[in-house]
């Protein structure tokens, strides 16, 4: 699926171990993207992330690869520095994206659908 001309979305921030994570989920027309961003510049964690969200961005817009796959994927995985964001501890930034694509899955759900 080629990537629409614009995509409208919402940026996420999570503590993680690593530092803040800004996830960034942008949809339209049936296309979903991820932009995964620490809130440091450079290093191996950075570029790490970054191909991340390019690769979960391809996945998502793979019919064969569902959202869920990749929260069961990325949930659980833990680095030696979980950290508390609010009430919900994240084990990882790996874990942390899983948590902030279920969230938005969530969000989806509870929306009212159109005409009800």
């Amino acid at each position: 699926m080629d990537r629409p001309q614009t995509t409208y979305g919402h940026t996420i921030r999570i503590k993680t171990g690593c530092g803040k994570l800004y996830i960034t989920i942008a949809e339209a027309e049936g296309y979903k993207e991820v932009f995964c961003k620490l809130g440091k510049s450079g290093g191996c964690a950075t570029s790490f992330l970054d191909g991340i969200g390019r690769l979960i961005t391809h996945a998502l817009n793979d019919e064969k690869v569902t959202e869920e796959t990749i929260i069961r994927s990325f949930s659980g995985n833990q680095c030696p520095s979980p950290q508390w964001n609010g009430n919900v501890q994240v084990l990882s930034c790996v874990d942390a994206i899983a948590k902030v694509l279920k969230s938005n899955e969530k969000e989806k759900e509870d929306e009212p659908k159109a005409g009800s």
